[in-house]
C-alpha cells in the first residue's frame, strides 16, 4: 500500500491522511513483534518484500487527463516508475535468492549481528542477562531451545533433577 501510495502520489487527494494510517499500521506491527513468539524480523521481511513487490506489480499508469468524449483516454507511464520498477524487481530479486542461499546454507545471521536480538524483544527480554527458554521432554531426550537467539538441541537426560539440567542447558544454549 505504501508503494502504491509513493509511486501515484499525484492521483491521491487526501495523500498525508493515507501516509498517517500507514505509518501507524506499520508501527503497531513492529510493536506487536516485540512480544513473545513474535518475531520483527518476519514482520521486517515481509514488509520489505510488500514494499518493493509494490513497485515491481502495482505501478499504475498516471492518467493526465480524461476526455469524456472519446473512449480511450491518454495513458503515460512515468519515467521514475519505470526506474523504481527495475530497481525494485532487482533489489527484490537479490534479497529473495540470498535469503534462500543463506537459508539453505544453515547461516545463521545471530552470530554476525550482536545488535540484532533487540530487533525482537520486549522488557524484561531485553534486559542483559536475561535469557528465557522453551524445553519438553520425550522419554530420557530433553529438547531445549534458547529464546533469546533461537538455538536449540537435543540432549540425554541424565540421573539429575530435569529442571536444573534445562537450566545448565538453556544458559549454554544462549551464550551465557
Amino acid at each position: 500500500m505504501l508503494s502504491e501510495l509513493l509511486t501515484n502520489w499525484k492521483m491521491h487527494t487526501h495523500k498525508f491522511d493515507e501516509m498517517l494510517i500507514l505509518v501507524v499500521i506499520i508501527v503497531l506491527d513492529l510493536a506487536l513483534g516485540t512480544f513473545p513468539f513474535g518475531s520483527n524480523f518476519s514482520n521486517i521481511g515481509g514488509f520489505t518484500s510488500g514494499f518493493l513487490l509494490g513497485f515491481v506489480i502495482l505501478t499504475r499508469r498516471q492518467h493526465h487527463w480524461l476526455n469524456l468524449n472519446k473512449s480511450n483516454t491518454s495513458q503515460k507511464q512515468e519515467s521514475y516508475q519505470y526506474a523504481l520498477q527495475i530497481i525494485s524487481f532487482v533489489l527484490l530479486s537479490v534479497g529473495l535468492v540470498g535469503g534462500g542461499v543463506l537459508f539453505f546454507k544453515g547461516v545463521d545471521l545471530n552470530d554476525y549481528c550482536s545488535w540484532c536480538h533487540y530487533i525482537t524483544c520486549a522488557p524484561p527480554s531485553c534486559k542483559p542477562g536475561y535469557i528465557s527458554c522453551e524445553d519438553y521432554q520425550i522419554g530420557n531426550k530433553l529438547n531445549v531451545t534458547c529464546l533469546n537467539n533461537g538455538r536449540s538441541g537435543i540432549f540425554s537426560l541424565s540421573n539429575r533433577n530435569p529442571d536444573e539440567q534445562a537450566e545448565e542447558l538453556c544458559y549454554r544454549l544462549c551464550g551465557k
